[in-house]
């Protein structure tokens, strides 16, 4: 075991463990944080907000690294949320962040952000979240979207009734060289559902989605079809990423569909 690397802080002497070199010289491929929760001032269009974001933030580790400095994270993410940010985007904010991180994890050859948020388009929630990894070079932006889906093989066999449940569908869109707006692809995915869900609904708008639903009946593979489709006329030739999950309503399980290609 290598002699332990010392630190000098206000004259007393400490052991810089993690700069050891570890008994089994492994490279680690990612380490770092997670689910780290803290406010952000975004300012955006001239407009400040504040959101939480939930942080997940890696470097990979050399074999020669016993561990990852881990309070370099908390100091980055801090200082880098001291103040309201100027971003064009949640991605340009990733991007930024991992590079700042990068340069203080010396030992380190790349980096990977993750951020997630919640958000709304007038008055409809969704989750926002953003990515981007300095090795690849690829800002990732994506959206999870609810909605309810009816399901056309029970409203075939029945000829007019049918079982209904809400499903979640997660659009990730590489940005590199576009410039995506959140909200475009929050329409893109409540148009794939049998109908969108509302936070309020009096009898007459309650009334129209449940007649709506019935109208629309779409199996979870259906949303990815019909979401893709929608996303190739617009994005033609990025990369995407497409999964719907359902929750369903009759089964004690749930079931999804996925795509990924380019566009």
């Amino acid at each position: 075991m290598a002699e332990k690397v010392r630190l000098q802080i206000s004259g007393e002497v400490l052991p810089d463990v993690q700069s050891e070199r570890p008994t089994h010289e492994i490279a680690l491929t990612r380490v770092g944080v997670s689910r780290f929760r803290y406010p952000a001032l975004l300012r955006r269009n001239g407009e400040t907000l504040q959101v939480f974001v939930t942080i997940e933030a890696s470097v990979n580790l050399p074999p020669d690294q016993r561990g990852a400095h881990m309070s370099r994270f908390a100091e980055e993410i801090i200082r880098a949320f001291e103040f309201p940010l100027e971003a064009s985007s949640f991605e340009e904010l990733a991007e930024r962040l991992a590079q700042d991180l990068l340069k203080v994890h010396d030992y380190a050859q790349y980096c990977t952000v993750t951020l997630e948020s919640e958000s709304h388009v007038e008055g409809h929630p969704f989750k926002l979240f953003a990515s981007y990894d300095t090795a690849t070079k690829q800002r990732v932006l994506g959206v999870e979207v609810q909605g309810a889906l009816a399901c056309p093989c029970a409203m075939a066999m029945t000829g007019s009734v049918t079982h209904n449940q809400r499903g979640t569908l997660r659009i990730e869109l590489q940005t590199n060289g576009y410039n995506v707006l959140p909200e475009e692809l929050v329409a893109i995915a409540e148009s794939a559902f049998s109908t969108p869900v509302r936070l309020l609904l009096k009898r007459p708008q309650e009334k129209a989605i449940v007649e709506a639903m019935h109208q629309n009946p779409k199996f979870v593979e259906d949303v990815v079809r019909d979401c893709v489709m929608a996303l190739k006329s617009q994005y033609n030739g990025v990369w995407a990423k497409v999964r719907c999950d359902s929750f369903e309503s009759i089964h004690p399980y749930d079931v999804f569909a996925e795509w990924e290609g380019v566009l």
